[in-house]
């Protein structure tokens, strides 16, 4: 459990804008990854979470590096140079600009999130190389529309090359009513041919205990509920998308041999087997199909 952290109750915090007296899960899993940003009550409500299910904090931790696996993965064996990051959270380095910049220097990024305060401390994920470019857009990913609409209005992206769509456990946020996968529909549907599709969820499936810490984002009101799914919902999100090997994998699982880190900053340990989270990639409307992946 993260134990050094800095004062709980961040400058970034006293912000007009942020709701301190309701945890957001963006700064709770800043908490977990051992950031600064987080609030009092994100604090206390995590460790709750961790009190309950201790494994989180490595799930938290294996979700981190598998995004850092996928991203570096995308830029260097299929040339993806753009990326628009969905519920992309507070800065913790490396962020995904720096994982992406550390294969080619030329990748952009588009971050969108929904907390205020991720907005606030969005100059420390603005930094970049020369050759770069990274935007932040304050924004709810349950509004794909909308979202779209102002990724290209930032005029990041070259609309006629692939885009990837990342979103790093975050859907778990999102209940059934709100239709996760209609809304990931939506999303593929408006990025180019031959775009990718990165997605990693938590799971009960290896452990009761991770319910119970599910059940304490209903228990203390946290901004967004979190909605464990199984293996083969997880799956089910991928629907009309071209998995790639090996297909929809319990995190440590998903091409372990590219866990090595040039990025000196990527030094947060985990136990693998801890880790209570799927994930896998896929490529959106491929020109044909060379690549599947199973479930």
């Amino acid at each position: 459990m993260p134990t050094d952290g800095p004062d709980p109750q961040t400058p970034g915090c006293a912000a007009e804008q942020v709701d301190t007296g309701r945890p957001h899960p963006a700064r709770m899993y800043d908490y977990y990854l051992g950031g600064t940003h987080y609030c009092a009550i994100d604090a206390e409500t995590a460790e709750e979470v961790l009190r309950r299910a201790p494994h989180v904090l490595d799930s938290t931790r294996g979700a981190r590096a598998w995004m850092h696996r996928a991203v570096r993965h995308l830029a260097a064996a299929y040339g993806v140079r753009q990326f628009l990051d969905l519920g992309a959270g507070l800065p913790v380095a490396p962020n995904l600009h720096q994982v992406a910049q550390e294969v080619h220097p030329a990748c952009r990024v588009l971050y969108v999130d929904n907390d205020p305060l991720v907005g606030a401390s969005a100059s420390a994920l603005l930094g970049s190389g020369p050759a770069g470019q990274v935007v932040y857009r304050h924004g709810d990913l349950r509004r794909p529309a909308t979202v779209i609409s102002e990724a290209r209005a930032a005029g990041l992206f070259d609309w006629g090359r692939p885009i990837a769509l990342v979103l790093s456990g975050v859907l778990h946020f999102v209940p059934d009513e709100d239709d996760p996968a209609g809304l990931l529909r939506a999303y593929c549907d408006a990025l180019p041919d031959d775009s990718y599709l990165a997605l990693s969820h938590g799971t009960g499936d290896f452990s009761p205990t991770t319910a119970d810490g599910a059940a304490v984002y209903a228990e203390r009101k946290v901004a967004a509920p979190m909605v464990l799914r199984s293996h083969a919902e997880v799956v089910r999100l991928f629907d009309g998308t071209a998995l790639l090997e090996p297909g929809v994998v319990r995190l440590p699982e998903w091409h372990p041999e590219l866990g090595s880190t040039p990025h000196p900053e990527e030094t947060l340990g985990y136990d693998p087997d801890q880790v209570h989270s799927y994930g896998g990639v896929a490529r959106i409307r491929p020109p044909h199909t060379t690549e599947s992946g199973g479930s």
